[in-house]
C-alpha cells in the first residue's frame, strides 16, 4: 500500500487545449474558473472577429487561436472570421502559433455517424498548412468522420479536435506521425443531462452512443500511443468553464486511461502540445485523482528537468 507522500505527485498546472472563452459568460470571469480549479494555459479554439483581443486573461495563460478559418456557408461563422480578406492574411494574423480550421460540420443527433458536409478539398487544407508553416504556425482542425479525420492527418495538420467516429487505421497514422487528438468527450456525453430539454429521447440514444464509440476509441488511441490531450469544448452548451475539465477527467478514466497516464496527459502533455514553458505547478494526490479535491498549488520547479513524468508514455 501506498503512503499518503507517495501518493501525491508534484507536476505542471493542468491544460485545456480546446475552450472557448468567449462564449457561456464573460471572458475574463471564464478565465478565473479554469486558474481556481489548477488550470495554468488553455487554448481558445476560436473567437469571432478577434473579439478576446487585447483582453487580459492573467493569471491563466491563454493561447488565442484567434478567428477560424471556415468557408462562407459552412458551419463556424459563431467563431469565424467573417472578412473578405485573403486566406494568407487571415493566417498570418492568428494571434499565437496555432491556426484554427473548420474541416467539416456537427455531428448529427438525429443519424448516427452523420456529420456536416467538408468545406475544404484535400489540396485547400494542405496549402492552408503551407501557408502556416510559412508564417511559423500549426494548424488544429475541427474534424468528424474518419474520412475527413485522415484527410486533416494527409494535409499535416498538428492536432485533431473531436474526431467523432474517427478510425483504428487513422490513429495508427496519427501515432506515426505525432499528431496530436483532442476527443473533447465531455461535450458529447454532457448532451445527455440536456438541462434545457432540447433533444428527444431518439436522439439520446444517439448521443449515448456517439459517446460510448468515442470512449472506446480513446482508449484504443492510448494503446497505439496517439498523442492524447485533455480539451473540453467548455463554452458549449451544458459543458461549464472549468468544471469541465474534470468531467473530462472522468471520461477518460472511464476509457482505461488512470493514474499517472491520466495526469500525463492533464499536464505535461498539453504543455508540449502547446509549446509553452510551464508557469504553473501543483501538487496532485493520486489515490483522489481525478477528484478536484486532489488538487493543490505547488511552488515552481528548482531545475529544468523537474520532477514529473519525464520518462512516461507519451
Amino acid at each position: 500500500m501506498m503512503t499518503a507522500k507517495e501518493n501525491r505527485r508534484r507536476c505542471p498546472a493542468f491544460v485545456d487545449a480546446h475552450v472557448h472563452l468567449s462564449l457561456a459568460g464573460e471572458p475574463r470571469e471564464n478565465a478565473r474558473r479554469h486558474y481556481e480549479l489548477g488550470l495554468g494555459l488553455v487554448r481558445d479554439a476560436g473567437d469571432r472577429d478577434g473579439c478576446l483581443a487585447g483582453v487580459d486573461f492573467a493569471p491563466l495563460e491563454v493561447v488565442r487561436t484567434g478567428p477560424a478559418l471556415f468557408k462562407p456557408g459552412f458551419y463556424g461563422r459563431f467563431i469565424g472570421d467573417g472578412r473578405d480578406l485573403p486566406l494568407e492574411e487571415k493566417i498570418a494574423a492568428a494571434p499565437s502559433a496555432f491556426v484554427k480550421v473548420l474541416l467539416t460540420g456537427l455531428v448529427s443527433f438525429d443519424e448516427y455517424g452523420a456529420v456536416g458536409p467538408v468545406q475544404w478539398r484535400a489540396d485547400e487544407l494542405a496549402a492552408i498548412v503551407r501557408l502556416a508553416a510559412r508564417h511559423g504556425k500549426k494548424v488544429m482542425v475541427h474534424v468528424n468522420s474518419d474520412a475527413a479525420c485522415r484527410l486533416a492527418v494527409e494535409a499535416g495538420a498538428h492536432s485533431l479536435e473531436h474526431g467523432y467516429f474517427i478510425g483504428a487505421d487513422t490513429l495508427k497514422m496519427m501515432a506515426d506521425r505525432g499528431v496530436y487528438w483532442t476527443p473533447t468527450v465531455a461535450a458529447m456525453a454532457n448532451q445527455l443531462a440536456d438541462p434545457q430539454g432540447r433533444f428527444s429521447e431518439h436522439q439520446r440514444r444517439i448521443i449515448d452512443k456517439n459517446y460510448r464509440r468515442h470512449l472506446e476509441m480513446i482508449n484504443y488511441a492510448f494503446e497505439v500511443g496517439t498523442p492524447l490531450v485533455i480539451g473540453t469544448d467548455s463554452g458549449s452548451y451544458n459543458v461549464p468553464h472549468g468544471g469541465a475539465f474534470f468531467r473530462e477527467l472522468e471520461l477518460f478514466a472511464a476509457a482505461g486511461i488512470a493514474g499517472e497516464d491520466l495526469l500525463f496527459l492533464a499536464t505535461e502533455n498539453g504543455w508540449r502540445l502547446l509549446e509553452r514553458p510551464v508557469s504553473r505547478w501543483l501538487e496532485v494526490d493520486l489515490a483522489r485523482f481525478p477528484a478536484p479535491a486532489a488538487v493543490a498549488p505547488a511552488a515552481p520547479a528548482t531545475s529544468a528537468a523537474g520532477d514529473y513524468f519525464v520518462d512516461m508514455k507519451l
